[in-house]
């Protein structure tokens, strides 16, 4: 076309010729309006959720002195139950309580050191025990229960429960059993 014709042309249809301009500054714009809607929606969608998170930390704030109060109680109630490895003689009267409530004979009692591999694990390590009992199978059990529902949080490790002295002895008396008891006590090192 030469610059005549397409004046002309120009002139004769303004209206489809700006009506097509039009559309096609529309359609240039959409192309690049598509990636950022992308980029729009997940920034709009990061938003909600951090607005969502602050929400529930505000609803949650009310109750923290109370829930504060309430972990300070447990950690005190924890700590009172706690066994503390420097204090032997206050650790063993513990066992010789146990020992004359349940009525079985303790026959070997030791603390055993925790490693300095198993200090530098948890906050409370276990204070290790090797206990030997002999006693009826009451007293045995009644002593191995005591342990575990006792003032300090325990854990058995292994235990071994064999038969002493032959069998029962005369008459009616009950035979006598032997407790090797591995066990630890929640403490601080």
């Amino acid at each position: 076309m030469t610059e005549k014709k397409s004046a002309a042309f120009i002139k004769k249809q303004p209206v489809a010729l700006g009506c097509a301009l039009f559309c096609l500054l529309l359609g240039v714009a959409a192309y690049f309006r598509s990636g950022s809607l992308a980029d729009a929606n997940n920034i709009l969608a990061d938003k909600k959720s951090e607005g969502e998170h602050l929400k529930e930390n505000v609803n949650n704030s009310s109750k923290l002195e109370e829930q504060f109060a309430a972990m300070t109680q447990a950690t005190q109630a924890i700590e009172a139950r706690l066994v503390h490895a420097d204090q032997l003689a206050i650790n063993l009267q513990y066992f010789y309580k146990i020992e004359s409530e349940s009525q079985a004979k303790l026959a070997n009692l030791q603390q055993t050191t925790a490693s300095a591999k198993d200090l530098g694990k948890s906050a409370y390590p276990g204070v290790g025990y090797t206990i030997s009992v002999q006693g009826t199978y009451p007293q045995v059990l009644d002593f191995l229960r005591r342990v575990e529902n006792g003032d300090h949080f325990s854990r058995v490790l292994g235990l071994t429960l064999t038969q002493g002295g032959g069998g029962e002895t005369a008459g009616n008396a009950p035979a006598s059993l032997s407790l090797n008891l591995s066990l630890e006590l929640l403490g601080l090192p």
